[in-house]
């Protein structure tokens, strides 16, 4: 089978095949900051549809900052809805109780909206915030 590789945008992985999950270990939110700024520059620059979930450890403000520093023109990838970064509180939780239905067809239905809008694919990062403390893994 000859498939198509697509850049990660993380140097020590390189080209991988569609549909690739990676999952990182970290502990301080910077490491977790440091691998997802390129994944996400590289998938806004490849027209992806770009979802960011973000960990109790890195707010939303936080996580747009870092991403400006390395996207230039990150807001216009915002407005146009390429990118969009939301808490895990809004994706993970229905009154405080994990809910996998929930996220599974929040998932979808992001899926089937990059598709539908013209994006060649959904590049995502989420956060199981419910390992041992102080690590957490995005996949």
């Amino acid at each position: 089978m000859n498939e198509e590789l697509r850049k990660s945008g993380i140097d020590v992985i390189g080209n991988v095949p569609w549909g690739t999950h990676i999952c990182q270990f970290y502990e301080p939110k910077e490491d977790l900051v440091d691998i997802l700024i390129p994944y996400f520059k590289v998938g806004l620059e490849n027209n992806e549809y770009c979802l960011w979930v973000t960990s109790h450890t890195l707010k939303i403000e936080d996580a747009k900052k870092a991403l400006r520093k390395t996207v230039p023109y990150l807001d216009s990838y915002l407005d146009k809805g390429q990118i969009e970064i939301i808490s895990y509180t809004c994706l993970h939780t229905t009154e405080s109780i994990y809910d996998s239905e929930k996220v599974i067809n929040y998932l979808i239905e992001k899926l089937n909206h990059a598709l539908e809008s013209g994006y060649s694919e959904l590049r995502l990062s989420e956060n199981n915030y419910r390992l041992k403390k102080g690590f957490e893994l995005f996949c």
